[in-house]
């Protein structure tokens, strides 16, 4: 079992209680109900941390005592769907992580922009340029070829 399972599974006790409040201990002695010594040990640690994870993520937080757990604003909000919240989150944060990247791609966009536009122009200047120069040497060979047939 992973602590994210242990976590979706705590939440979703907690969401399914009538009160909206568990009490862990006795949540703990449920879940390992025949289980060894030693499993039972591991999978106390593992929803240990997931209570943990659960408490800082602000879906649940503990109640009057120590050993009650209430369904926190978030909890209630993702209706008590861990990974429909983890979802949520991850992808809150992409978008936190892209909106603060987009502005120096806007950046390096739009200088490309200004770099194309000015080597589209300055070629066509000097295309121009060119075909002016090509003109104003072919009318000078023009004149040059009507002056030597007379």
């Amino acid at each position: 079992m992973e602590v994210n399972q242990a976590a979706e599974i705590i939440l979703r006790a907690v969401h399914d209680d009538m009160n909206g409040s568990i009490v862990f201990s006795q949540f703990l002695a449920h879940q390992t109900k025949g289980y060894d010594a030693r499993t039972s040990v591991e999978i106390q640690g593992i929803y240990n941390k997931a209570l943990l994870v659960l408490l800082d993520e602000g879906l649940c937080h503990r109640g009057i005592s120590a050993d009650i757990i209430e369904l926190g604003q978030k909890g209630i909000d993702c209706k008590g769907n861990y990974r429909r919240h983890i979802k949520k989150r991850d992808t809150r944060n992409f978008l936190e992580k892209t909106r603060r990247i987009l502005p120096i791609f806007s950046f390096v966009f739009v200088v490309l922009g200004f770099y194309i536009t000015y080597i589209k122009k300055k070629s066509n200047n000097e295309r121009k340029k060119a075909t002016i120069e090509q003109h104003r040497r072919d009318s000078v060979q023009a004149r040059q070829r009507t002056l030597h047939k007379k």
